[in-house]
């Protein structure tokens, strides 16, 4: 970590700034309080130990029973991220040497995790994997042209759930200033209420937004002002999956199975219900969804309800006999779920699963499983794989170049096997484009571009300019109603993929590409 004097000291979190302003009073006003607290356990709190996490200016502390806030990779939110975050902390050291300018990027994402996360830390670590190798990549070869302005990378935890998202962002917002601003935030966690609120915050700010796996349709640049994705929303996760089942007229009748958390006063699950919302619209699948809806409470929702209680919905499936099941749920209950079609009383009926989203590329290793209980899971998704990796049809152009990096740096394939760390990658590579395209549009006596700078040539990543992602040529433009579409991108190819893999004449091989 570059020292105070080099003006990269990160700041602390608002609370814990607070805490120690108390902490430094109460020591000060009188002895007989820290006597009389003793018995309370805030001796500890008195001294310094309790809320610190890494150690004065490490910029995490702890909130809630996690450590959060925002670090250059100097301090480990897990033993799992050591080693990737000692990578990043060794790059910003490099590119943080006098002689060059230098901005910071940001990713904002939940980095402690705990049994109803919607991401595990595997999915943590590989995203970070995937914003190294773009970080690596932008300061050290020609992958977007010159190499300047240099990117520090820092990382912000807002928690297993995002419930500190408040003092993190705050946090953020504090480093705009000084010899390496920040310029943008990336990551931006899941599609919940506390995402939005964050990216809400930073556009207060100015500070733009490039979200990796969030797919909800509420999360767009009409509501977020610079709110960019380098992923597909999920109107167009179903037009991907419209386009499949055009070629399957032998599924002419489907359920909907989906996360009834999202019914409730206050649910901050955007995703589930954008995806339920979009299944069931006349632009989905609404005259194929003829049998009643059936709901269940996911895990990833504080609830009173027991979560992935499935025995009853899959009696009324076998009931009704539909050809599809769509899901509109969360990967993380996603498992139990398909583990209580196996063990169906109709076993002999075969089921077709349809759902859309992240992180699912780990059914893959399910075939033999699904086969012999007579089902099939078909997704659309974000990122093909393995497909791409053995250059099978709609692998994107500039995915090798990334896959050789990603393996010359020592990740293995199997870390790209949730695609979040394809996304990550293209979500810092699309904020470094931004930045590059404002310092060349900026009068080099002016120093760096500031976070305004780089939101405003957000749509001007197009025709020259496209985004060479891992995971598509990516555009971005002023377009829609008011601008109301210009969050989306222009170019990410959304593969089906089916487990076990169709064969033959019945293999799908196109690929849906996302448009104007």
């Amino acid at each position: 970590m570059a020292s105070a004097g080099q003006g990269f000291e990160l700041p602390v979190l608002e609370g814990a700034l607070k805490r120690r302003r108390r902490r430094r009073l109460l020591v000060a006003g009188s002895v007989v309080v820290v006597a009389a607290a003793a018995g309370l356990g805030l001796i500890a709190w008195l001294g310094g130990g309790s809320d610190a996490c890494g150690g004065p200016g490490s910029g995490v502390s702890k909130v809630g029973g996690e450590c959060v806030g925002v670090t250059d990779g100097s301090y480990a939110f897990s033993p799992e991220l050591s080693a990737i975050e000692k990578e990043i902390a060794d790059e910003n050291a490099s590119a943080t040497k006098p002689g060059g300018p230098v901005v910071t990027v940001a990713v904002l994402d939940p980095m402690t995790v705990d049994a109803t996360s919607p991401l595990s830390m595997a999915n943590v670590r590989n995203d970070l994997e995937g914003a190294y190798t773009a970080q690596y990549r932008v300061n050290h070869t020609h992958v977007l042209g010159d190499q300047r302005p240099l990117i520090r990378l820092v990382l912000a935890n807002e928690g297993s759930h995002e419930d500190q998202w408040q003092p993190v962002v705050h946090q953020l917002e504090g480093m705009v200033h000084g010899p390496a601003p920040l310029v943008a935030v990336t990551g931006m966690g899941v599609s919940t209420t506390q995402t939005r609120d964050g990216a809400k915050d930073l556009a207060g700010h100015d500070i733009p937004t490039i979200a990796a796996i969030d797919t909800a349709d509420q999360l767009n640049a009409a509501d977020i002002h610079g709110f960019i994705r380098v992923v597909a929303n999920n109107a167009q996760y179903v037009a991907s999956l419209r386009a499949y089942l055009d070629t399957r007229p032998d599924l002419d009748s489907a359920i909907l199975v989906f996360d009834s958390n999202s019914d409730k006063t206050g649910a901050s699950d955007l995703f589930t219900k954008s995806l339920r919302d979009d299944l069931q619209s006349p632009d989905g699948f609404q005259k194929l969804l003829t049998f009643a809806p059936q709901g269940f409470a996911g895990v990833s929702e504080p609830s009173q309800a027991n979560p992935d209680l499935f025995a009853n919905i899959t009696a009324n499936i076998c009931s009704v006999k539909p050809k599809a099941v769509f899901y509109a749920g969360r990967g993380v209950d996603l498992p139990s779920f398909v583990d209580a079609l196996k063990n169906r009383v109709c076993d002999k009926t075969p089921i077709t699963l349809l759902t859309a989203g992240n992180n699912l590329g780990e059914l893959n290793g399910q075939a033999p499983l699904l086969q012999s209980a007579g089902l099939t899971v078909v997704y659309a998704t974000m990122a093909d794989q393995a497909g791409w990796l053995a250059g099978g049809p709609g692998t994107p152009h500039h995915f090798p170049d990334f896959a050789k990096a990603f393996h010359d740096l020592g990740f293995p394939d199997v870390d790209l096997v949730d695609g979040g760390a394809i996304m990550s990658h293209d979500a810092v590579l699309a904020a470094t484009q931004a930045a590059r395209l404002a310092a060349q549009a900026m009068p080099q006596a002016q120093g760096v571009p500031n976070a305004a700078d780089v939101l405003n040539q957000e749509v001007d990543m197009n025709t020259q300019f496209f985004v060479p992602g891992a995971g598509g040529d990516l555009s971005f433009t002023f377009h829609g109603d008011n601008g109301s579409l210009s969050s989306e991108p222009i170019g990410k190819p959304l593969p089906v993929i089916s487990v076990p893999p169709e064969t033959g004449e019945a293999s799908y091989t196109d690929v849906y590409t996302t448009t104007q």
